[in-house]
């Protein structure tokens, strides 16, 4: 009976955080282990916290403390039936354990982690491969160096945890990675680094927000979403990658969009700025953000 309590606790239970407020011993020991009675404070994320006890055998060697933290489920209809959460702690542990060998097997080579130049790297393509608890990461990356390098493709590869492994999405995930000075192509991901914003001139992505804002008309966009793309132009502007649609036209498309730090606030999802359009060029488009700071309130810089 009470095995199916505890199993239908653990099965069904609210999971949650709780903190020890008091360690009382029972005076019992169970193969000379102490057996204490735990007060917890138990805190359900979005709900008030609540007291709740457990008595539990532990070690004499690792007797639990005012303010050890644990995973519990809980009985929602009895919230003073607690049980320790173990998956969740093992959970946890594979996680940590993962963490650690993927920081070991990702490890920047040493000469490219003292002499390598810094860059960002735009992920291509990737291929995977799991091998026990990691995902061995084969990688095609669009380069750009700090040090003003032409862009160039260059093929790595990177250990990952599951979780992260998965987070690798072609033509969206950008990473920061090191290149050998003598030898472009041999490059590595440091994922212990922020990835560096690029001073580029690329006239694809440089003249067309220049020629809108400078022989455009006026318009009203929707910014729908945006991203960070750790590229800069020449004159300062961050560039962020955008998908708009002009007011009153429905139609949605990207677009590069620099943006100056003093605006960086004025960016939000579903947000209507000021615009400039060329007309026989519809996409061709750039916020005005003098315009739009001066609608805010915000003071240009």
């Amino acid at each position: 009976m009470f095995g199916n309590k505890k199993k239908k606790i653990l099965e069904d239970g609210i999971q949650s955080r709780a903190v020890v407020i008091d360690v009382a011993d029972t005076g019992m020991t169970v193969n000379n282990n102490p057996r204490v009675k735990l007060t917890l404070q138990v805190q359900p994320e979005g709900d008030a916290p609540f007291e709740a006890t457990k008595k539990v055998t532990v070690s004499r060697v690792a007797i639990p403390s005012i303010g050890d933290s644990y995973w519990v489920r809980y009985d929602p209809a009895d919230p003073g039936e607690v049980e320790f959460d173990e998956a969740k702690v093992q959970e946890i542990n594979a996680q940590a354990r993962a963490s650690l060998a993927q920081a070991a097997a990702s490890a920047v080579p040493d000469d490219l982690a003292q002499n390598g130049i810094l860059g960002r790297g735009a992920l291509v393509s990737v291929a995977t491969n799991p091998i026990g608890e990691l995902v061995d990461c084969q990688l095609t990356v669009g380069v750009r160096l700090v040090d003003g390098t032409p862009s160039y493709r260059a093929d790595c590869r990177v250990s990952l945890s599951a979780e992260n492994a998965a987070k690798l999405v072609p033509q969206q995930t950008l990473l920061t990675v090191r290149a050998d000075p003598n030898d472009h192509s041999r490059i590595a991901v440091s994922l212990t680094e922020p990835t560096p914003s690029i001073t580029i001139n690329d006239p694809a992505v440089v003249d067309p927000p220049a020629r809108a804002f400078r022989d455009g008309v006026p318009c009203q966009i929707t910014l729908m979403q945006y991203g960070e793309q750790f590229l800069r132009l020449p004159t300062g502007e961050d560039l962020y990658a955008a998908k708009v649609s002009v007011v009153g036209e429905g139609n949605e498309f990207q677009i590069y969009l620099p943006v100056p730090d003093s605006a960086v606030a004025l960016l939000r999802p579903g947000a209507q700025l000021p615009a400039k359009r060329i007309p026989s060029e519809p996409n061709v488009v750039t916020v005005d953000w003098a315009a739009a700071q001066a609608q805010s309130g915000a003071v240009p810089v």
